[in-house]
């Protein structure tokens, strides 16, 4: 185990004693090394029984999730959480471990956020400093999420195809280690110049199951509000509300994702989301429409990113997955999320 584990913190913390696994991703994280060591070491402290134990590859997160929801890694005691110490990724991988394991109840999702973007951290509002990450871990009340689905996997956040997608596959893991968001931004102007423009037949399906179909450049189907880090594109996405919101991009070609893109940094994005009219003023075809259900089709293989991972192949169908539990504070309204 690392020896950042160690590590002392100076401050004392009254919190409940909780029995907690962490599965930690000793790749991610290499700007907070104290961080992790902080927390457990905080926890212990406060009482918590805390196992670690550390991923090896890619997809070890998920075995390790659904053994340690089972009791398999605390000598056959189930936990009652299962902490995800990593990125964005190792979160996807131990949330779906977490629910593909054969309980009715599996423990909560935990998260000590060390990756490049922690979208589903910031979302959530969690702390950023040791002390009050394991407040968090030990004694806050469970909050009930919903997961999407798509072909079977499990995202958090958000899935998309197209550009995104893309440029979540073509992204190089040094540079990503090396860079941090600036690796994505490195390689999306490098999509963009060799784009071919493709079109996707995005078919989506209302609560009352009316269906709608849009031919669109690209398309993000979003479960929270923040996309890439604390850009918005769907204002009106909640994660402890089942379905999506969907965001659609109808312009294609090289200057539109350029467009798109200085939207969303400039935070012109959000308002298009709440604004269709406002979009159209701009410019550029943009709309964001709520959906239970979402089939996608485009060139076939076409990659899918979920939670900044490549999670599949088109065609794609997604619909919400059974919601699960995570220690963080009470989500806020969507007025305080803009």
């Amino acid at each position: 185990m690392s020896s950042a584990l160690h590590l002392a913190v100076t401050e004392t913390v009254a919190i409940p004693a909780r029995r907690l696994l962490i599965i930690h991703n000793p790749v991610a994280g290499r700007r907070r090394r104290g961080l992790m060591g902080g927390v457990v070491d905080t926890l212990r402290q406060g009482g918590s029984a805390v196992t670690v134990v550390e991923t090896t590859g890619p997809r070890d997160a998920e075995r390790l999730a659904a053994l340690a929801a089972s009791g398999a890694l605390t000598e056959g005691v189930i936990p009652d959480a299962v902490v995800a110490s990593g990125g964005d990724g190792t979160i996807n991988e131990v949330v779906n471990g977490l629910l593909a394991a054969p309980l009715l109840s599996p423990p909560a999702l935990g998260l000590i956020p060390l990756g490049t973007a922690n979208v589903l951290a910031a979302e959530l509002g969690l702390p950023t400093g040791a002390a009050d990450l394991a407040r968090t871990l030990a004694g806050a009340a469970p909050r009930v999420i919903h997961a999407g689905r798509a072909n079977g996997r499990l995202f958090t956040m958000m899935a998309g195809v197209g550009l995104d997608a893309h440029v979540v596959e073509g992204v190089d893991p040094i540079v990503k280690r090396r860079l941090g968001k600036g690796a994505y931004f490195l390689e999306s102007l490098a999509q963009i110049a060799r784009w071919p423009s493709p079109r996707y037949r995005v078919t989506l399906w209302d609560a009352a199951g009316r269906d709608s179909v849009h031919d669109v450049a690209s398309c993000i189907v979003a479960k929270g509000h923040f996309y890439g880090g604390r850009f918005v594109c769907a204002p009106d996405a909640r994660l402890d509300v089942s379905g999506f919101q969907v965001c659609l991009f109808l312009e294609g070609g090289r200057l539109a994702a350029l467009a798109y893109g200085a939207a969303l940094v400039t935070g012109q994005l959000a308002r298009w989301g709440a604004d269709a009219a406002r979009a159209a003023r701009g410019g550029l075809g943009y709309r964001v429409v709520p959906a239970v259900r979402v089939r996608i089709e485009g060139p076939l293989g076409d990659p899918v990113q979920g939670d900044g991972d490549t999670i599949g192949r088109l065609p794609v169908d997604m619909e919400t997955a059974a919601p699960f539990s995570v220690l963080a504070p009470p989500l806020r309204p969507v007025s305080q999320l803009r």
